[in-house]
């Protein structure tokens, strides 16, 4: 198999998540999806649980404007980007899905 990414978005009770891990089996392939959340956590030094919240979080939460004093970028800027960085290294090693988060 070639380089076949296939990125899925999805809305909260779509069922997404069982559309990707049939597409991954389908393919043989790898499926991201909560696991990039762990793999920003690793490269980023923030934990697990202010990752997930940025990617609810509006910008006027109190997390957020902690988070945020003496950054340049908004706290989702940053992982949108850290994120992005991310899922093209995935890619780059090969086939996978990747659902949700700024896959697509």
């Amino acid at each position: 198999m070639g380089k076949t990414i296939v990125t899925l978005g999805r809305e909260y009770c779509t069922g997404g998540r069982y559309i990707a891990e049939g597409v991954a089996e389908a393919l043989g392939v790898k499926l991201y999806d909560k696991e990039l959340i762990t793999l920003a956590a690793q490269h980023s030094g923030l934990s697990e649980e202010v990752i997930a919240a940025s990617e609810k979080q509006h910008t006027h939460s109190l997390l957020y404007s902690l988070y945020t004093l003496g950054n340049d970028l908004p706290l989702n800027d940053q992982v949108f980007i850290l994120q992005s960085r991310i899922i093209k290294q995935l890619a780059e090693e090969g086939p996978c899905v990747i659902l949700g988060r700024c896959g697509d």
